[in-house]
């Protein structure tokens, strides 16, 4: 009886350990199929009125974008699927603005793009340049589009704009305030030339080219980054920028050759030092064996 109920416990063992085992390995492949991911929306520029920007979703399930707008544009989409989430990933609003009227266009049926090509002289306040029109895709701003334009204060663009032509918005002398698209690769010859009340003009990084004088007499600048990006500022880009400090994380010596020897005009540069983000495990190492420092100071 003895070896009989002794069989029977280790039968009873084996399939209680092979249960366990199985269990764990059920509740293994139940966990990985529950993983949690980040999803993070970015409003680009835009203001939130409700949600959450930052979102823990379980795999496989949709996020909630959040409710964003932005003045003047509406909200044309996100930039990828907020649905069955399978990764962390980062979302931007991508924004149509409503085109001021008044804007001039290219036109040509053999081609899915369009460019600006002049203006109403009836502009005024703020212009809004939408990335399409007629559903093709705007890529520039043509010579002289906004030329003369003396009551526009504000001009904003959308991503997706490749070059602003020379003259493009010469002595449109009550515009304050711009920011050209990280998409724009090149401004022309005195693109914004005696734009004298400008204050604020923000270059993002990807622009490559700047023409001659395009900032000539831009007396009202005071202060401008300058994107590590650009390879070529032909001559006296800044001429007549008297009150104006540049600022650039490029050494003087290592200057680009495209660089002109005077590109900065009247302007002042100043080169910025770059400061290193330091190892974390080296900042505790340095922090413990400063306090060891201190501690056998006054040990001693």
């Amino acid at each position: 009886m003895k070896g009989k109920y002794k069989g029977r416990l280790k039968i009873f063992l084996v399939f209680g350990l092979l249960f366990l085992i199985v269990s764990v390995l059920l509740m293994l492949i139940f966990l990985d199929s529950k993983r949690t991911y980040t999803v993070q929306f970015d409003p680009n520029g835009g203001t939130v009125l409700s949600g959450s920007l930052e979102q823990r979703v379980l795999q496989g399930q949709d996020a909630v974008p959040p409710s964003v707008v932005m003045e003047g544009a509406v909200l044309r989409g996100w930039s990828t699927s907020y649905r069955r989430i399978t990764r962390d990933v980062v979302i931007e609003a991508v924004w149509e603005y409503e085109t001021t009227a008044g804007i001039i266009y290219t036109e040509s049926e053999n081609q899915n793009f369009t460019e600006i090509l002049g203006s109403y002289p009836h502009l005024r306040g703020e212009v809004y340049l939408d990335a399409y029109f007629n559903e093709k895709k705007v890529l520039g701003i043509l010579d002289n589009a906004f030329s003369n334009q003396t009551k526009i204060t504000k001009v904003y663009l959308l991503d997706g704009l490749l070059s602003i032509g020379a003259e493009a918005f010469s002595s449109c002398t009550a515009l304050t305030e711009i920011k050209i698209p990280d998409t724009v690769i090149r401004v022309g010859e005195g693109a914004f030339r005696n734009c004298e009340a400008l204050e604020t003009l923000t270059l993002s990084e990807g622009l490559l080219e700047i023409g001659s004088l395009a900032f000539l007499d831009c007396e009202s600048l005071t202060e401008l980054v300058l994107p590590e990006s650009v390879t070529v500022i032909e001559e006296n880009a800044f001429l007549g920028c008297t009150n104006l400090v540049i600022k650039t994380t490029v050494p003087r010596e290592e200057w680009p050759e495209g660089w002109a020897d005077n590109w900065y005009g009247d302007a002042t540069v100043e080169v910025i030092e770059v400061e290193e983000e330091t190892d974390e495990n080296e900042k505790n190492n340095k922090n413990d064996k400063n306090d060891k420092n201190d501690k056998n100071d006054k040990e001693d």
